[in-house]
């Protein structure tokens, strides 16, 4: 059985040395797959068959990153080097209760009013950054987080309708259409449950003008689709898919860090999921150790002393050797 495909993308090289100034993480690189699209050749129970990796991307903290909202100035970095923004999604609907999750009616789970509430909150601080593109998950309640937590760079949405929709044409002048939303299926979150299945992308789309799914090939989700295949459909199967393949979490996980560098922005700001930074950051599988690598004991205790809280943003700098 194929694994579903990604896009394919390309690594760059010739990178400078990073500054001295900032603590930083080393993320691998898998040097027999460049892309996602050509592992998926590889079968499901491929497991423990990786070669020694070589060192592909560097991550540095951004001071007081977890609690304040601030980036350093873009000359105090490497030209190489990249400003990220890590968001986890608000609160949604398959947060409350773990068993609430695995009905039908949080199939691709939306934000609770407190999710929306996180949000606006989070918007008051996020006014501050330059970003340059918003980077987003294709889960809803990740467009959703996205869509309100940055009103200031497209204009204001209205938060009383169901779905989120924009505000008259007059108020959306002064605001930065210019700053572009994509969606990328590699940094969605781990597929286990009904909620991280994501509807098609046609729908997404009429609901969220604003974001660019061209990186994504499948209208339907085809890892809810593989992983089914598997295990059997939501109402047989109420326990781990993806997070249970540590094979498939490896192929993702590398294959998320290299849509990173093919941006040409500058500072970057990524909506995702807690399941899905936690492989990547405090992994539980040997074959995802190695993956990322800390420097020092400070930005260790920045991505593992605890899982992202919902709609928490952690600031760090990225850089590619």
């Amino acid at each position: 059985m194929l694994r579903p495909k990604f896009g394919n993308l390309t690594y760059p090289h010739n990178r400078g040395p990073p500054p001295t100034t900032y603590h930083y993480v080393t993320t691998m690189a898998w040097p027999f797959a460049p892309t996602l699209a050509t592992a998926v050749q590889a079968s499901f129970s491929m497991i423990g068959s990786y070669p020694p990796s070589t060192a592909a991307v560097r991550l540095f903290s951004a001071p007081n990153c977890k609690d304040v909202i601030r980036a350093p100035s873009h000359h105090e970095i490497s030209q190489s080097s990249k400003i990220l923004h890590l968001v986890r999604h608000a609160e949604g609907t398959h947060n409350l209760c773990e068993i609430e999750s695995k009905k039908p009616i949080h199939l691709d789970a939306r934000l609770t009013q407190r999710g929306v509430e996180q949000c606006l909150k989070l918007s008051s601080h996020t006014k501050n950054l330059r970003v340059e593109a918003v980077l987003v998950s294709p889960m809803t309640r990740c467009l959703q987080t996205a869509t309100l937590a940055f009103p200031h760079i497209y204009g204001p949405v209205n938060t009383s309708s169901k779905n989120i929709v924009y505000d008259s044409e007059e108020e959306l002048d002064g605001f930065d259409a210019s700053v572009p939303f994509i969606a990328y299926e590699e940094w969605r979150e781990t597929v286990n449950l009904l909620c991280d299945s994501r509807r098609p992308i046609h729908i997404l789309q009429s609901e969220y003008p604003h974001v660019n799914f061209q990186f994504i090939s499948d209208d339907h989700d085809p890892l809810w689709s593989y992983y089914e295949k598997i295990f059997g459909s939501h109402d047989s199967h109420f326990s781990r898919r993806e997070s249970g393949d540590p094979s498939g979490l490896y192929n993702r996980v590398h294959s998320a860090w290299r849509v990173l560098p093919n941006r040409p922005e500058k500072e970057i700001a990524l909506v995702g999921h807690s399941a899905f930074f936690m492989h990547m950051f405090t992994p539980l599988f040997d074959e995802l150790h190695g993956v990322v690598r800390y420097e020092d004991k400070q930005v260790k205790d920045l991505m593992t002393a605890a899982k992202f809280d919902n709609c928490e943003l952690r600031t760090v700098v990225v850089d590619y050797p």
